[in-house]
């Protein structure tokens, strides 16, 4: 790939590193080489070299993590807001290994408003992290109706899909999702289960799940880094 040299330096090293990652040079889910390597390979000094860096991490590119280096990003999972598929089978079709690693289950949560909204008799709230090949990648809280949903507690407290519980032991199969999106910044402690560093944005979605009958199933609020996934809007 030729680099524009009337560029400033950091661009030209950025727009370097980046082509080295679509070539496949850089691999996913590898590190950076050491900084004094990349110094010599790009003739740059440490700081034209951390700005370049600097770029790519915020554009959802790249990775630092302290201690280890530069982690090079998986490419940007793509989802249709419209899409009713779960996080294991929008991540089965593209190749990929979903896991779901329980954190937190509350039985009878004090929750009236959830409650409520799902019209729930003995309501369950599961809180996950959902990985993408073992990397983190989302933060859920899930709460459904374990009355209505026996046969599907034991599956999603064993770290198992929600959705293809449902579908398999329930016999039931969502048919529409209301979605509330907004942009924010992580705690602290959502930030050490994703590994995000503070100044990396997320999304914080919240998903209503109804049946053909417009029947709510379940709720949950997501939090997932905004480098990670792309939303596409269809109309």
């Amino acid at each position: 790939m030729e680099i524009d040299k009337a560029l400033p330096r950091y661009e030209q090293v950025r727009r370097a590193i980046l082509a080295g990652i679509e070539a496949g040079d850089l691999v996913p889910g590898g590190f950076l080489p050491p900084e004094p390597e990349l110094m010599v390979q790009h003739g740059v000094s440490r700081i034209t070299l951390r700005r370049a860096i600097g770029d790519l991490c915020a554009e959802g590119f790249l990775q630092r993590q302290q201690g280890r280096g530069t982690l090079v990003l998986p490419r940007r999972m793509r989802q249709t807001l419209v899409a009713l598929t779960g996080f294991s089978e929008t991540l089965g079709g593209l190749g990929r290994m979903a896991g779901h690693r329980i954190l937190a289950r509350e039985d009878a949560p004090d929750a009236p408003e959830i409650s409520a909204r799902l019209g729930a008799a003995a309501l369950i709230r599961f809180d996950r992290l959902l990985d993408d090949d073992g990397r983190p990648m989302t933060l859920e809280s899930l709460w459904f109706d374990a009355a209505r949903f026996p046969k599907v507690v034991g599956p999603v407290a064993a770290g198992g899909s929600f959705f293809a519980a449902l579908r398999d032991l329930a016999g039931v199969v969502p048919a529409h999702a209301e979605r509330q999106i907004d942009v924010g910044f992580a705690s602290g402690a959502e930030r050490a289960l994703l590994e995000v560093s503070a100044n990396q944005p997320v999304y914080r979605i919240e998903k209503l799940v109804l049946d053909g009958d417009g029947l709510p199933l379940a709720l949950s609020r997501m939090v997932t880094p905004c480098h990670l996934v792309s939303y596409t809007v269809r109309t």
